[in-house]
């Protein structure tokens, strides 16, 4: 076999790519970079793990934040100064051994020409099925900012036990799980972090908390231009969104904002007035559960106790995936609280499960109070949750941490036309949207909300032998 030679003498890392480039050559465990957009932060990351994959032979995954938008942003890009696919100039076709089109896998051999090879993955982080399927030896995820944060603790076990690597790098998208990461990650000697902005120094290098930080000054996009984009930024947003938009795109502001969001605004005037706070569930008071419930999508669930002056406090989240409604009962028993009753959509008294039942029908019959919500819109369902948020607290734990990522992201896309940029009445569907239409339920059945229902005397039975008897048990549940 002819000696290979990578990357393509087409493509060489910039002088400001040099000290990741660098670190990503060395093998360092894990890196992180929150880099400004135009950084070319695909391409660095894409020809590193093709050196990787070259010199050992493994699987390696190359994560974007959906998996739908994969093909269309990924795999079938063509870069408009070359006018050639992006994949074939990463992975040229005189180098690589096959481009499995179905799947989405690029398959390189070993450098050692014996035979051996490696299969790089493109998918999306919310695929958690996928990923927990795969026994990869290296993760990349691009626009971490956007991405499920949980797709971490899907691959973490298998990083773990593989001795493996971990890949993060992004634009800034607000005080979220990358920010969060990087403040975390810096002083870790298994980790690399990197902050590279392109004309400005960044507040957070001068600060105690950004120590460990690398901080890069790239300059790579001209002053001219950046006063170009910033006009038109403000003509498209305003000026206060803007400006706030292109500090947080070219000069990595971690300042919330997230434009199209429809809660953002409430629950930064929550987390000023001290309203996500160590609050824990009283046992004297009953927990409400709202649900969003899920079939290929997780199902969310949102706990809350009603207090007093009307304060609805929000003492517990979650989300669960491919769970089956029998295989939910035992969970929610095992909490340490009682419920006042369970709230489901509307699917939940309508959707035929593979028992031949409903959700409705098999928590009621395993001993709990269901409610079910008739069919509403987002026009609806939106004003109503930004009704309640002002008498919401949150418990300052994880799992509530978690829900109101989901919130705070839950956001509409902007549209253009003719030439004048106005927003989609219809939220965007992305990992943020279970746990913001779980709180929708929350938000229909609020006015109804009682403190004083009292505890159950006996426990309640367990749950409908017969459901759990015609569930199928081979694992297809209502969630297949």
């Amino acid at each position: 076999m002819p000696d290979l030679i990578y990357p393509p003498e087409s493509w060489n890392p910039r002088p400001d790519q040099m000290p990741l480039w660098l670190a990503l050559q060395e093998g360092v465990e894990n890196i992180e970079a929150i880099t400004h957009r135009q950084y070319g932060k695909d391409e660095l990351f894409q020809h590193a793990t093709a050196c990787n994959a070259l010199e050992r032979p493994a699987s390696y995954t190359y994560c974007l934040p959906k998996t739908v938008d994969v093909r269309k942003n990924m795999w079938e890009a063509v870069n408009p100064r070359t006018g050639v696919s992006r994949i074939d100039e990463i992975y040229p076709e005189s180098i690589r051994l096959a481009k499995l089109e179905r799947d989405m896998i690029i398959r390189m051999p070993h450098e050692q020409g014996d035979g051996k090879f490696s299969n790089i993955m493109y998918t999306g982080s919310d695929n958690h099925t996928g990923l927990r399927g795969q026994t990869s030896l290296e993760y990349n995820f691009s626009e971490w900012a956007y991405c499920d944060p949980q797709s971490l603790a899907v691959i973490r076990p298998i990083v773990t036990a593989n001795g493996g690597k971990m890949r993060f790098f992004t634009t800034a998208y607000g005080k979220n799980h990358a920010y969060k990461m990087l403040i975390e990650n810096a002083r870790k000697p298994n980790w690399r972090c990197f902050l590279v902005t392109n004309n400005k120094r960044h507040p957070l290098a001068d600060l105690p908390e950004g120590r460990g930080i690398i901080h890069i000054q790239s300059h790579q996009i001209p002053e001219d231009k950046m006063r170009e984009i910033l006009e038109e930024n403000i003509q498209l947003y305003g000026p206060e969104v803007g400006t706030a938009l292109t500090e947080q795109e070219y000069e990595c502001s971690f300042e919330e904002i997230v434009p199209g969001s429809f809660y953002l605004d409430l629950l930064l005037i929550a987390e000023r007035e001290g309203r996500i706070t160590n609050i824990a569930p009283r046992p004297e008071l009953p927990v409400y559960a709202f649900f969003d419930i899920g079939f290929t999508d997780p199902t969310a669930i949102w706990y809350v106790q009603v207090k007093e002056q009307g304060w609805l406090d929000c003492v517990g989240y979650d989300e669960f995936t491919i769970t089956s409604a029998p295989e939910l009962v035992p969970i929610l028993k095992k909490r340490a609280w009682y419920y006042g009753g369970l709230y489901l959509p509307h699917d939940g008294a309508h959707h035929e499960f593979t028992s031949g039942t409903t959700a409705e029908s098999i928590m009621t019959t395993s001993g709990f109070r269901v409610d079910v919500m008739p069919r509403t819109d987002d026009a609806q369902q939106i004003p109503s949750v930004r009704t309640i948020l002002p008498r919401c607290r949150f418990a300052n734990i994880p799992e509530v941490q978690r829900g109101l990522e989901c919130l705070r992201h839950f956001h509409n896309t902007p549209k253009m036309k003719d030439g004048r940029m106005s927003w989609s009445p219809r939220p965007q569907h992305d990992w943020s949207s279970h746990g913001a239409k779980a709180f929708a339920t929350l938000g229909y059945f609020a006015p109804e909300l009682q403190a004083g229902v009292k505890p159950p005397t006996k426990r309640l039975p367990d749950p409908l032998r017969a459901a759990a008897m015609s569930y199928d048990q081979r694992g297809q549940g209502w969630m297949r």
